[in-house]
């Protein structure tokens, strides 16, 4: 039999969702390197606001799962660890003992930093306990989580770079309309919890004309802005992402399984993924 302490740690690591900190991690990277021009590799500061990042990312997936896993057991019991795998109590002690090693790290980088990372942390806490169950407010919130992976190397160079706008923009919008389709997938827990999100409010169509509306304009702003750019590899990328957003919408509009909706789900996964790719055309 394993042992509590080892059980417990190897929950936190499942709970942590390493490969989505990987992805945050390779976030910063890219973006300082190619993005901002900044000498990266020998600079201690700047891994350590990447590693304060992923690790603010890790409390809230914790959090996150602390306070969802009865809906949880409802949507993807197989895939419940906090409850099962990590016990509830070291699953909350992990979280706070993590953002508050990830806060101090961040002040003793730079101030605003560490500033940056008290608002995210409580925005995840927040999330998780009352944003969640609200309709849009708690999606929007994660994507400006999401966007902030890029905002807060601006803060930390002092930096004005359209270009790392723009990213931020197009993260926010992918992870909104990610996280819509994830309310659309989990429905059934989140209205047998009490939770008013925009499936439970509007039903599922009312949520994919949600989405359709987000698309649509951020496309809108997000081909402004390419306009204004002279990248024509930039471009090129975002022309070729067409046909695949048209397929999206056909099939979002479609959509009708749970197994449909988890396949648009990972559409938006793989964009995410491509335009961390992109990075590197810059």
């Amino acid at each position: 039999m394993t042992p509590p302490l080892i059980r417990n740690f190897i929950g936190y690591v499942k709970a942590s969702r390493i490969p989505n900190l990987l992805i945050i991690v390779a976030t910063q990277v890219l973006t300082a390197k190619f993005l901002l021009h900044e000498v990266i590799w020998f600079d201690l500061d700047f891994f350590l606001v990447v590693i304060s990042t992923a690790m603010i990312a890790a409390g809230g997936y914790l959090i996150n799962d602390y306070y969802d896993q009865k809906i949880d057991m409802v949507n993807r019991p197989q895939k419940v660890v906090v409850g099962t795998e990590i016990s509830r109590r070291p699953a909350l002690l992990s979280h706070t003992l993590t953002n508050l090693a990830a806060v101090a790290i961040g002040f003793w980088v730079d101030v605003w930093v560490g500033l940056i990372h008290i608002f995210s942390s409580f925005l995840l806490w927040y999330y998780s306990n009352h944003l969640r169950r609200l309709p849009l407010v708690g999606n929007l919130s994660i994507g400006l989580l999401s966007a902030m992976t890029f905002l807060i190397l601006l803060v930390f160079y002092r930096a004005d770079e359209p270009i790392v706008f723009f990213y931020a923009l197009f993260g926010f919008l992918m992870v909104v309309i990610r996280e819509v389709i994830k309310d659309i997938q989990d429905v059934k827990g989140e209205a047998a919890f009490g939770c008013v999100t925009v499936p439970v409010i509007w039903g599922i169509r009312g949520a994919k004309t949600l989405i359709i509306a987000i698309l649509i304009a951020g496309s809108a702003l997000l081909v402004n802005f390419l306009l204004l750019q002279s990248n024509w590899p930039l471009r090129l990328y975002f022309l070729a992402l067409a046909p695949f957003f048209l397929w999206f919408l056909y099939k979002l509009t479609k959509a009708d399984t749970n197994r449909e909706f988890r396949t648009l789900n990972k559409f938006c996964s793989y964009i995410i993924f491509t335009g961390l790719i992109s990075l590197t055309l810059n």
